[in-house]
């Protein structure tokens, strides 16, 4: 009687578990309290047999000695890393343009506890959940996992080598956290020290008036303001983002492979 699951297969589904899971909990989404440790078990595990099955991935165990499968799991563990670290800019640009927005509104101190970011500001958790819920909404996710797919086409678990461009190009993109944040967060940060600028001539002019006094809750009421008006922007910026993130993630699978 021939066994549902062989040896070889076993092995096979070990390497594409390796990455999948390496992806998936350096993605910040997953890698959250916001799903149960049951449920991202679940989808790991899942994902892991269907990508087996369907794409067929199959290894030689004859000529596969336990150094040689040990390695194997480091560079699957290596190429899922730096695949979710990819996407982690993407996703910490648009928490860092939250952080420059607060500093400027001078809410920084108003701070909240996010298991993955650490201390954020309450408006960083909020840009945060908008980029989820772009990323959801926009349908993006499937552009995700079909990269995931993608992947094990263009970088099968049989292949030899390890392209040292690879990190290369991730180490070089990590720059994108800083300029695309300076970027979604150039407007509303203009406005907010066009303001301050104002205060500290209305100091300089008229000494009676307590600028702080007046500045603060003008600052937080013009920053809130200029969010809500900009909102739309913030939707684009993010839509571009996404839709960048992905490009980037498969131009590294094809460039790796």
């Amino acid at each position: 009687m021939t066994p549902l699951v062989t040896p070889a297969d076993a092995v096979a589904i070990s390497l594409v578990f390796t990455r999948i899971i390496a992806i998936l909990m350096s993605f910040p989404f997953i890698n959250t309290t916001l799903l149960p440790r049951n449920v991202k078990i679940l989808l790991v595990v899942a994902l892991a047999l269907f990508i087996t099955k369907t794409m067929h991935v199959s290894i030689d165990i004859d000529t596969l000695t336990p150094g040689s499968y040990i390695w194997l799991l480091f560079r699957e563990l290596l190429i899922g890393f730096g695949l979710g670290l990819l996407a982690n800019f993407f996703i910490s640009a648009f928490s860092y343009a939250a952080e420059i927005i607060s500093y400027f509104m001078g809410i920084t101190v108003a701070n909240i506890f996010d298991p993955t970011y650490g201390q954020v500001s309450i408006l960083s958790k909020f840009f945060i959940f908008l980029f989820y819920m772009i990323f959801f909404v926009s349908g993006a996710y499937e552009y995700f996992v079909s990269t995931l797919f993608a992947s094990f086409t263009y970088y099968p678990i049989t292949a030899t080598g390890f392209d040292e461009g690879f990190w290369g190009y991730v180490i070089q993109n990590s720059v994108t956290l800083f300029t695309l944040a300076f970027k979604l967060s150039f407007p509303f940060a203009l406005i907010l020290y066009l303001i301050n600028l104002a205060l500290a001539l209305v100091n300089r002019m008229i000494p009676q008036i307590n600028v702080f006094i007046v500045g603060l809750p003008l600052q937080i009421f013009v920053g809130l303001a200029a969010l809500a008006a900009g909102a739309s922007l913030l939707v684009l910026g993010g839509v571009n983002y996404i839709q960048r993130m992905s490009e980037d993630i498969l131009y590294l699978i094809k460039h790796l492979g």
